[in-house]
């Protein structure tokens, strides 16, 4: 009996060895794939496993989101792990003059960008452009997300069958572009139907819940409906980011383009106080440089929010501001509950200003986000204090 016991755990164990040998030989060349509960998308090449290391590099080799395969965890990792494919050194199939047995992909460099003008798209004047178009910055209150941004683009197109397109395409031009790109492709989204959802690398088109009205949002690749980007400021550059959206035909040519939309990134913000792992007192004094560049006569909200929890979808505490024009500089004192010094604290402060729908959506957000302790106070400071922020508090409520 326990010769028996001993053969089956045997054979049981080479069935799952030869299992996972198999799975790891059964893939192609150029095939891409990702573990299922993981964002991660692999290259195959040679039988090894290649992690695709960021968005640029996704674009640069114009891989398709819905040609990524999603297999078991267990597929991915019995595939030997080569080194990462990084925006430097793309090429997305091995060389002629690739050896057998090389781990990686081979190397290339990458090819500069003309800046010349994208060749126009025919366009059917039988179809109505989209008539409505609202781009906007998109801010998270969970913690994680704090001094990163998203970006949406909400659209509307007929969705009566007389006016049915096969798919839609975003255009963008970025502060510093002298013409409109085109940067994603919805080849499955059509406009009467009412569930459709597609991905074009770092952009996904879903409806809103309502037939005739679409979302396109930058999101985490290959993530879900509704899964956003934020993004940290130096993913942005200072200026405008103008965009349209086009509808387009069985036979590829386009509708004429919607107006644009267009979303304001300002200068960031410097948090001066409290500093980073600054112990401050038990009432902090926030203080930071207010942006340039916002419209004239505007008055523009700050938030300030605080978090003593990395996994926090809410702020511990938050406040509002409106800052007139012509400050360099503001301050804030913390009008909130005594803090614990046994915690450590993310302060997030950032600008927000929009005039309507039709207008631009302007946002500053801090250029770093420093953590804080409070220090050891005694009870009288702690009590004046609190005196203060009680009087602070009423001050602003009566403003």
């Amino acid at each position: 009996m326990f010769k028996f016991v001993h053969f089956s755990v045997l054979v049981l164990v080479l069935f799952f060895v030869f299992s996972f040998t198999a799975n790891a030989g059964k893939y192609t060349d150029g095939v891409l794939l990702r573990a299922e509960g993981d964002i991660k998308v692999y290259l195959i090449n040679n039988n090894i496993r290649s992690w695709v290391s960021s968005i640029e590099v996704f674009n640069f080799n114009n891989f398709k989101w819905q040609n990524v395969k999603i297999v078991p965890k267990k597929e991915i990792t019995a595939i030997e792990e080569g080194k990462p494919i990084v925006l430097e050194t793309v090429s997305p199939h091995p060389s002629p003059e690739a050896t057998e047995g090389t781990a990686t992909p081979s190397l290339v460099p990458i090819a500069s960008i003309s800046p010349t003008p994208p060749v126009p798209a025919k366009v059917n004047l039988q179809f109505p452009a989209p008539d409505y178009i609202r781009a906007d910055w998109l801010i998270s209150r969970a913690t994680s997300d704090y001094g990163h941004i998203g970006q949406r683009i909400t659209i509307k197109y007929s969705d009566t069958e007389a006016d049915k397109i096969e798919n839609f395409r975003l255009y963008e031009k970025k502060p510093g572009d002298a013409y409109f790109n085109k940067i994603a492709d919805f080849e499955k989204v059509r406009s009467t139907g009412c569930e459709d959802a597609d991905i074009d690398g770092e952009w996904m088109m879903f409806e809103t819940g309502q037939c005739g009205y679409w979302f396109i949002q930058r999101t985490i690749p290959p993530g879900g409906r509704g899964l956003v980007a934020y993004l940290p400021p130096a993913k942005y550059s200072e200026g405008e980011y103008r965009f349209y959206v086009a509808g387009v035909d069985k036979d590829g040519s386009e509708t004429p383009p919607s107006s644009e939309a267009k979303l304001v990134f300002l200068s960031t913000i410097d948090i001066k106080s409290p500093a980073e792992q600054q112990k401050v007192q038990v009432y902090p004094v926030f203080k930071w440089s207010i942006a340039t560049g916002w419209p004239v006569y505007s008055v523009p909200d700050y938030f300030i929010s605080i978090s003593d929890n990395e996994a926090g979808q809410n702020p511990l505490w938050g406040k509002q501001i409106k800052i007139p024009e012509g400050k360099s500089e503001e301050s804030f004192i913390y009008d909130g509950l005594s803090l614990d010094p046994a915690k450590t604290y993310k302060v997030y402060i950032y600008g927000h200003y929009r005039k309507s729908e039709q207008d631009p959506d302007y946002i500053s957000i801090p250029s770093a986000v420093p953590k804080f302790k409070i220090g050891l106070t005694n009870p009288a400071t702690s009590f004046r204090g609190l005196l203060k922020a009680f009087f602070i508090g009423i001050f602003d409520f009566l403003r």
